[in-house]
Formats: C-alpha cells, sequence, structure tokens
C-alpha cells in the first residue's frame, strides 16, 4: 500500500533538510518498503486532502503552497479524543482482550492514530529523525500551539509499507 509523508515543522526547514525520498529508513525490515518523490501537482493534491479531509475540521488553513496556519481547535480535538478513548476502553472485556484483532488492538491502533490515515508525519526541521509519526504525535505536538501559529509544510514522499 501507499501513502504520503508531511514533513510539517515549525520552522521552516533549510533546501537541504527537506524531507526526501533517502531520508528515512527504509527496506530490508524496516517500516517503508521504499519511498520515493512526488510531482508538484500530486504534492498539491495530497496537501489539499490533508487540510480539508483529514485533519479535524476548521483546525488548519492554507495560506500559502508550503504553510499552514493552526487556528486552534485542540481543546475541541483533546475531549473529542478522550471520550473516544474511553468509549474503546469500556469496550475491552475479559473474554476478548487476547483476540488477536480484538478492542485491545482497536484501542492500541486509535492511541497511534486517532486520525484513522496512513498518512504520517515528519516533524524534524533538521532531516536527521529516521522515521515519520502516526497521527497522534502531531496531533500532541499541536495540542501544544498557539492559535495563528505557522508551520511549514516541506517534503511530502511516497511511501510503500
Amino acid at each position: 500500500m501507499h501513502s504520503k509523508i508531511f514533513q510539517i515543522t515549525e520552522e521552516r526547514p533549510l533546501k537541504d533538510n527537506i524531507l526526501n525520498d533517502c531520508t528515512l529508513e527504509q527496506g530490508d525490515g524496516h517500516y517503508y518498503d521504499y519511498c520515493s518523490e512526488i510531482d508538484e501537482e500530486e504534492r498539491k493534491s495530497h496537501i489539499d486532502n490533508l487540510i480539508n479531509n483529514i485533519l479535524p475540521k476548521g483546525m488548519f488553513e492554507l495560506v500559502s503552497d508550503d504553510t499552514i496556519c493552526y487556528n486552534g481547535g485542540a481543546d475541541k480535538w483533546k475531549e473529542e479524543f478522550v471520550a473516544t478513548l474511553q468509549e474503546k476502553a469500556k469496550a475491552v472485556t475479559t473474554e476478548n482482550c487476547t483476540l488477536w484483532i480484538g478492542e485491545v488492538y482497536q484501542l492500541e491502533k486509535y492511541l497511534k492514530n486517532p486520525l484513522d490515515t496512513a498518512y504520517q508525519f515528519y516533524m524534524d526541521e533538521q532531516c536527521i529523525n529516521g522515521a515519520a509519526e502516526q497521527s497522534y504525535e502531531f496531533l500532541r505536538v499541536v495540542s501544544q500551539l498557539e492559535p495563528g501559529t505557522l508551520l511549514y509544510i516541506g517534503g511530502v514522499i511516497d511511501y510503500h509499507f
């Protein structure tokens, strides 16, 4: 399966530090089978999809091709996240807690990826880190920001898993 990794940072990454297909560890037992560059049209399409369909409605707006503004909304997201988390935790019982793809597995998936997306987020401005994160880590970082904070989109790459 294919999806995209978005480098989103608080500081505009320098040209030499933009995520590319060689940044992440891939192949031979790593999470990514391989990564590849995408063209500008595909990049714009996935950025639009991220802002308008994947991230919580109204939380971000695109202010230029590579800049988004955090509009706030983390408190609402946290309330919804905790309510869903508690609901999923209540579904875990002694009868289903050891099932292969049971309620514990669903809870674990939700904890790591509350947006339920294959998109991943790379938040390293220096391009030193070898892996991207699922949506929880991105939203955790965003929840610490002030409304009006600008975030910068560096590389957007395709990955196969």
